[in-house]
C-alpha cells in the first residue's frame, strides 16, 4: 500500500508537470529517469533496462540497478532478458508479413486449414491473434496463442525458431537476441536448426542474461528460477531493449509490415481488448498499443507505443515487479500500471 500511495503522489505530480506546454516540448527524460528509479526501488526490482524510441531512433536508454545483485553487475541497455509473452508481438508480425501479406493466408481462415491437428473447428487465425473466441469473447490465453506456432511453420515452410531467427532477428540486426532460451541447453532438439557459429553467439548472449529474482514481502531479492523455455508463438525470446528498439523502428517505418497491415494489427477487434498480437486501448486522448510479459518470481517486460506520435517505451526487468501483482494487465487495461502512468503523464500529457 505504501508503494501505491507514494506512486500515486508521483503520478499526480507528473500530471501537473505534463500540463504545461514547456514540459510537453522538452522531452523530460531526466525527470522520467528519477521517477522510474524511484518506482524500481519501491517495487523491489533488482535490475531494469529501459529505452524510449522516437521517430525510429533511440532518444534515450538507460540501465537501473543490477542484472546480477550478488556480483554487483549493473543492468544496461544491452542486458538480455527473457521477454515472455512480449514475444507475441514478434510472432504476430512474422505471421502477418510472411503469410498474410504474401496472400497465402487470410486472418479469417479456420486454424485447421493450416494445422489439421487442431481438434474443434470454427476458430480463425484472427481469433487466436486477438485472444478472442468464436463467440467474440475476449480471454487472454497464452497457451491458446501458442497454437499459431504450427500455423506459421506450415505457412512459411520452416521450423519456428529458425524462421524467427532468419526473418526477424538476423534480418533486423538483433544480434543480442536469442530465439529460445532452450538453445543454451545442449540437449535441446532445436539446436539442430542452427550453425555452430550461431549457437556460440547465442551462448554468449545467454551467458550475460540478467539473473531472475523473487522479491519477498520486505522488498528483498533472492534468486529465482526460470526454465529454459523453448520458443513458440507465445513466449521464449530473449532480447535487450536495444534490440527491441530495432524491431520497433522497423515496424514503424514499414520495413516489416505494410501500413494497411500494421493499422489492422493496431485496431481493436470488436468486443475484444486486442488487435492482432497487440493490446489496443484509448488513453489520454491517444490510441495506445502495448503488450507485456510476466514470468512470476523471475522476469517482466512492457512495451508501450503511441502510434500517432511515433513514440515507444520499452522496459525489461529481472523480477515480476514491472507488471506483476497488483496489476492485472491480462484484462486489457494498461492505466493501472504505475510505470505506464508515469510515461503517459510525462510524454503524452
Amino acid at each position: 500500500m505504501r508503494v501505491l500511495m507514494v506512486a500515486l503522489v508521483v503520478v499526480l505530480a507528473l500530471g501537473a508537470f505534463g500540463s504545461t506546454t514547456e514540459a510537453q516540448d522538452s522531452l523530460p527524460v531526466s525527470l522520467f529517469e528519477r521517477y522510474i528509479e524511484s518506482l524500481r526501488r519501491q517495487t523491489g526490482i533488482p535490475g531494469l533496462s529501459a529505452a524510449i524510441v522516437q521517430d525510429g531512433r533511440v532518444a534515450w536508454e538507460k540501465g537501473f540497478g543490477y542484472q546480477d545483485v550478488g556480483g554487483l553487475v549493473a543492468a544496461t541497455p544491452d542486458t538480455p532478458y527473457p521477454i515472455g509473452d512480449l514475444s507475441q508481438t514478434l510472432s504476430a508480425t512474422l505471421l502477418l508479413h510472411r503469410c498474410v501479406e504474401r496472400s497465402h493466408m487470410d486472418i479469417s481462415d479456420d486454424v485447421r486449414r493450416w494445422d489439421p491437428s487442431v481438434g474443434a473447428g470454427g476458430t480463425t487465425i484472427g481469433q487466436l491473434l486477438s485472444h478472442t473466441s468464436p463467440s467474440g469473447d475476449f480471454n487472454y490465453d497464452p497457451a491458446r496463442f501458442a497454437g499459431l506456432t504450427a500455423v506459421v511453420e506450415q505457412c512459411a515452410g520452416g521450423a519456428y525458431p529458425q524462421l524467427v531467427a532468419d526473418q526477424l532477428l538476423d534480418f533486423l540486426g538483433m544480434s543480442q537476441s536469442v530465439p529460445g532460451a532452450d538453445l543454451g541447453d545442449p540437449s535441446s532438439a532445436n539446436r539442430g536448426w542452427f550453425s555452430s557459429g550461431a549457437l556460440d553467439r547465442y551462448a554468449a548472449v545467454l551467458g550475460r542474461q540478467a539473473l531472475p529474482y523473487r522479491i519477498d514481502s520486505r522488498g528483498r531479492p533472492t534468486r529465482g528460477d526460470a526454465a529454459l523455455d523453448a520458443l513458440d508463438a507465445s513466449t521464449g525470446i530473449v532480447s535487450t531493449v536495444r534490440d527491441l528498439a530495432r524491431f520497433d523502428a522497423a515496424l514503424d517505418d514499414g520495413t516489416l509490415l505494410d501500413a494497411a497491415t500494421r493499422s489492422g494489427a493496431w485496431t481493436r477487434v470488436a468486443s475484444g481488448q486486442m488487435g492482432l498480437g497487440w493490446f489496443v486501448q484509448d488513453a489520454r486522448g491517444e490510441r495506445i498499443v502495448w503488450h507485456f510479459g510476466l514470468t512470476r518470481d523471475a522476469y517482466s517486460s512492457l512495451v508501450i507505443k503511441v502510434p500517432a506520435r511515433r513514440l515507444t517505451l520499452i522496459l525489461l526487468a529481472n523480477s515480476d515487479g514491472l507488471v506483476g501483482p497488483p496489476y492485472n494487465l491480462s484484462n486489457g487495461s494498461l492505466t493501472s500500471n504505475l510505470f505506464a502512468s508515469v510515461f503517459l503523464s510525462l510524454f503524452v500529457g
